[in-house]
């Protein structure tokens, strides 16, 4: 069996050893051919998603070692077929998604692990969370690796089995039910470790409160050294965990968690609202001012629903109170997605989809506030039926609503269409759901779960993209990149910005510069250690590619039908000079038809050419190649990549077309467009240059 990808890499390898997070600090015992379970099954997982093809049936058989050699070859690794320490630590820092509940294999891999006999002291159907390094286990909504994680159990939780089907447990435990590793339960209790000294708190700022972990997926949050998004991780916090509070800064909170110090995402914090105002060393907080109101909102839900006031602009678990449909609200500011009102002399978001904005609308009596907040609605209450192309009304309205503020490209206009459809097929691939385009009950269940996945999130799985590419996973990776500063719009299209901000990226982080998106690029794009577009990278000098042209004299009209394609071929390398800027450069013939499908030969190349030309684009230039007899020719070609191409880091990622001297009678008759554009910039090229007007 072959694989695709390319065998060098990167030196991506060594900085990829500097592992963040949990992967730095896990254990990973070594996987061998003859191995079965849950750890090969999630190793075959991680490799999958990176592109290696195999099938995932958790055995270490001959096409799992071959997919393991490939990846080692690819990272730089001793390529010896075992999936060792180094080799999975990098498989999991690259598909993170996959990383096992557990890295140890069990005591017994002789036999299916099964979920022990009720002991008499955990309950009925009862087991205790038992893993050999003490962490936690992973509590899933759905029995396999990557689906989401809703809780973390500590080591010596006792659980209620519920069911067990093959190597995974459906449990109840801490009031929630999920699905966990049946090897990693056990009928007694384990041990208590020696009870130690607790010790003495870190020197560091003034606690002043407390807040808890909501992160829309429920995943883990990263605890960083600095307050940017770009430093080191310290380790992650749990879903649900409680950290102390020292200072709010904005859209970033100095926390301190397991009695280390550092800055969290404060969207992804639910702060104790009653804690006491800090009177300890830092400063009093100074009285705000009251914001500029640009004008007033009337609550407009549908069927007289409460609309729900959230402290965050964001779609997760941040309820603050919730606003009776018709109240009058302050406005701060309107977006697309979500406006900043007042009410009740509070501050907070709204959906602006479910406002109503009217210069001469009349004061409506502010109703009280409800008894206490509401949970978001009941799948089945808010969609009664299964909506699919063709259905039109105020459900359908309620889903784009909320798939837009998901960040999922959708029009508001209550007709489920095809663009509705698209969104609908991103957020079932997003979020692990069949994706078929329709919205049922599993899909609805979901969305209304407050744990639907964005679709800016990082994808379980990676799949290769290219220019001209058009998906929800190009939108997730365009909204990393603009994190990391590179320019470029979210628009879902693998655009020329997102072309130039791919290969950007990969020139910083030490990575084939392609510009394909491929599971590697992805990967790195999506982690802690992604290098941003503020990052050095080494420019080619001025004076590089300059001359190696000839003089007017030297160049001819040659025809291609009758006088180039006969003297070259495919794979042949040859020069072109483009006149305009006096920089010459190499291209390499690719496939030869009505004109010339040609590629740059190197990263140097494409980098003189765009010199040349400017950014990539269609625009017509006019050029002089050098055929491999020695003559000089006149021709025309663009920069702009698209489709395939043969070399894969030339920073390219595609092909680009050369176009030489054909008759017009011709040309009108099979290439009427952009190939006739081409011959009348040649022709006006060499009137140009001699005078002489060709027909």
């Amino acid at each position: 069996m072959r694989f695709s990808q390319p065998k060098r890499i990167l030196a991506v390898a060594a900085a990829l050893l500097l592992l963040a997070g949990s992967v730095s600090a896990a254990g990973f015992d070594t996987l061998r051919p003859g191995f079965e379970g849950e750890l090969v099954r999630a190793m075959q997982s991680g490799l999958k998603s990176l592109g290696f093809q195999l099938v995932i049936d958790g055995k270490y058989g001959r096409q799992t070692q071959a997919a393991v050699r490939a990846f080692q070859s690819q990272q730089n690794l001793v390529t010896d077929g075992l999936a060792g320490q180094r080799t999975l630590s990098l498989l999991y820092q690259l598909a993170p998604q996959f990383l096992p509940d557990n890295n140890r294999l069990p005591e017994n891999t002789s036999q299916q692990p099964q979920v022990p006999e009720d002991s008499g002291t955990a309950g009925s159907g009862g087991a205790y969370v038992k893993t050999s390094n003490g962490g936690s286990l992973n509590l899933r909504n759905r029995p396999s690796y990557g689906q989401t994680t809703i809780a973390q159990l500590p080591n010596g939780t006792a659980v209620e089995v519920l069911s067990t089907s093959g190597s995974w447990s459906k449990v109840r435990a801490l009031g929630r039910t999920g699905y966990v590793v049946s090897s990693f339960l056990s009928k007694s209790a384990p041990a208590a470790p020696p009870a130690a000294t607790p010790p003495p708190p870190p020197d560091g700022g003034t606690v002043t409160g407390t807040a808890k972990v909501v992160t829309g997926n429920r995943g883990s949050l990263n605890l960083r050294a600095a307050a940017a998004s770009g430093s080191r991780v310290l380790t992650q916090i749990p879903y649900q965990a409680s950290l102390q509070v020292i200072a709010r800064m904005g859209s970033w909170t100095q926390v301190r968690y397991a009695n280390q110090e550092g800055y969290v995402v404060s969207s992804y914090l639910r702060f104790d609202e009653t804690q006491a105002p800090d009177t300890g060393t830092t400063p009093p907080p100074q009285t705000p001012e009251p914001p500029v109101i640009i004008g007033q909102a009337i609550v407009n839900n549908q069927s007289g629903r409460t609309l729900n006031f959230r402290s965050s602009p964001a779609q997760r678990d941040n309820i603050i109170g919730q606003i009776p449909s018709g109240t009058r609200l302050d406005l701060i500011s309107k977006g697309d997605s979500w406006s900043q009102v007042v009410y009740q002399g509070r501050q907070g978001y709204v959906m602006t989809s479910f406002l109503r904005f009217e210069q001469d609308a009349q004061p409506d009596p502010e109703p009280p506030p409800p008894d206490s907040p509401q949970p978001d609605p009941d799948p089945e209450q808010v969609f009664t039926r299964t909506l699919r192309p063709g259905s039109k009304g105020a459900d359908v309205k309620e889903l784009q609503t909320r798939l837009a503020a998901l960040k999922y490209t959708v029009p508001l206009n209550a007709s489920y269409d095809s663009m509705t459809q698209e969104a609908v097929r991103a957020f079932q691939a997003q979020n692990s759901l069949t994706v078929d385009g329709v919205f049922g009950s599993q899909s609805a269940q979901v969305l209304l779960s407050g744990s639907a996945r964005l679709a800016t999130d990082a994808p379980l799985a990676y799949k290769t993209l290219r220019v001209d590419n058009i998906s929800a996973a190009v939108s997730a990776m365009q909204s990393a990149l603009k994190n990391l500063g590179f320019p470029l719009s979210v628009n879902n299209k693998y655009d020329m910005p997102t072309h130039q901000a791919v290969v950007g990226f990969q020139q910083r982080n030490g990575l084939p510069i392609t510009g394909i998106a491929d599971p590697v690029t992805q990967a790195r794009i999506f982690s802690a250690n992604a290098k941003g577009y503020d990052t050095a990278v080494a420019q080619l000098a001025a004076s590089e590619g300059k001359g190696g042209g000839p003089s007017t004299s030297q160049v001819r009209l040659l025809h291609w039908f009758n006088e180039v394609k006969p003297s070259i071929s495919s794979g042949q390398r040859v020069t072109v000079h483009h006149p305009a800027s006096g920089i010459s450069f190499t291209i390499r013939f690719y496939s030869l038809g009505r004109h010339a499908d040609s590629e740059p030969a190197t990263w140097r190349d494409t980098q003189l050419m765009n010199r040349a030309f400017g950014a990539p684009s269609w625009n017509i230039n006019a050029v002089y190649v050098k055929l491999p007899d020695g003559r000089w020719t006149l021709a025309s070609m663009h920069n702009r990549p698209h489709l395939s191409g043969s070399i894969s880091n030339n920073g390219f990622g595609g092909h680009l077309c050369i176009h030489f001297l054909r008759d017009m009678e011709e040309v009108l008759r099979n290439n009427p467009d952009y190939g006739a554009s081409n011959q009348r910039a040649i022709r006006k090229a060499w009137q140009g240059m001699t005078g002489q007007v060709v027909e």
